[in-house]
């Protein structure tokens, strides 16, 4: 008869993979902002103690352009990061309103068809009344002439 196995350590592997997945998400932001921070500092620091003064043509045009490079590059990087996301969510929001809009375009042919087949009986019931009403005055017709016959 076997007995049933204890849990293994890597029976939580997965859930606690999804939280390192989301701890990592979570710090790579402030990660890369505390590295571009030092980078800079450490340009700024070269910079004073004239380290740099024989690459000052390469240094200033970095030191000028490279807050705009550094917003640029976020900015691809959120566009990178949050794009996909994005996109097949309104992916997934035009083929719900595809569908929507093939589910009223079923429906209303339906029911243009259903006011298509009231016309239709309308029409023939106005014709059975037409009809009806020229089968009484026929009959009205035979009554009175009945009744002239009779009393003649």
């Amino acid at each position: 008869m076997k007995h049933p196995q204890p849990a293994s350590p890597n029976s939580t592997a997965p859930a606690s993979s999804a939280q390192n997945g989301g701890f990592r998400k979570a710090v790579a932001p402030a990660a890369g902002a505390l590295v571009g921070t030092s980078a800079m500092v450490l340009l700024v620091e070269l910079a004073r103690s004239g380290a740099l003064e024989q690459y000052k043509d390469v240094v200033a045009p970095l030191i000028g352009w490279g807050p705009g490079l550094l917003i640029l590059m976020s900015f691809l990087w959120l566009a990178h990061s949050y794009a996909p996301p994005l996109i097949e969510s309104q992916r997934s929001t035009a083929t719900a309103l595809q569908r929507l809009a093939d589910t009223v375009e079923h429906n209303a042919t339906n029911q243009h068809d259903l006011v298509l087949a009231m016309q239709v009986n309308s029409d023939k019931l106005e014709q059975l009344r037409g009809t009806v009403n020229d089968l009484q005055e026929h009959v009205q017709q035979l009554k009175e002439d009945w009744r002239n016959g009779r009393t003649q």
